[in-house]
């Protein structure tokens, strides 16, 4: 194992034992069994490590649940378009209960919102930026088979990525009135935003419907 991945899975026991807690450089060197000069060099400060950390593994455990969704679109035309659509809606939805329920995760939102503020108001990291790419290259797949409405698929995946990244995050205000069916109502919301809008059919008007007058009259002729 890297020397890189030895410091972050340090910093994530150390994080977990202690609950989100804040915690220095020196520690972090320490748990991984190496010298503080050695986590000083890549890393300036311990938020970098702990932003690295994140960045790593939501990207893996984004990564393990959105690809589930390949199966159905591999096996497409086979699949359904409706069931492709629901394999990525299942795939985004079943990522977001892992991250709520992550311990690293749930921790820092609630000892250290400070640190994961600016990714939720100010800009996109660099996870975010992983995320969005892994939900772009699905929902175009997607749109090939007829299972995700047209559009630009970033664009639809910013969207996915804000509604969902919001449940996540503001799930507990709104408990009282959800309790646990929050996922349910995220994976209802998914589908409305991503279904294909069916072609509207325009009633004919009386303008556009003959008459049959005309028959008649060459009838009566």
């Amino acid at each position: 194992m890297s020397t890189r991945n030895d410091v972050l899975d340090a910093a994530r026991r150390c994080l977990v034992r202690g609950s989100g807690r804040k915690l220095t450089l020196a520690e972090v060197a320490r748990e991984a069994g190496v010298s503080r000069p050695t986590v000083y060099r890549r890393w300036p400060e311990v938020s970098a490590v702990i932003r690295d950390l994140l960045t790593r593994d939501m990207t893996s455990l984004v990564t393990e649940h959105i690809t589930a969704v390949d199966a159905a679109i591999d096996s497409a035309p086979e699949s359904s378009p409706p069931e492709v659509l629901a394999a990525l809606v299942d795939g985004i939805v079943g990522a977001a209960i892992a991250l709520s329920e992550d311990t690293l995760f749930s921790s820092l939102l609630r000892r250290q919102p400070d640190l994961m503020a600016p990714y939720v108001f100010q800009r996109l990291g660099a996870s975010q930026r992983g995320v969005l790419a892994l939900l772009d290259s699905r929902i175009t797949q997607a749109q090939q088979v007829g299972a995700v409405r047209s559009g630009d698929p970033m664009r639809l995946g910013a969207m996915v990525l804000l509604i969902t990244q919001s449940a996540i995050q503001s799930r507990s205000v709104v408990a009282p009135v959800l309790g646990g069916d929050w996922s349910q109502e995220l994976t209802r919301a998914l589908c409305g935003y991503l279904t294909p809008v069916e072609p509207v059919s325009v009633p004919t008007t009386t303008a556009d419907t003959p008459t049959g007058d005309g028959d008649r009259d060459e009838e009566r002729s």
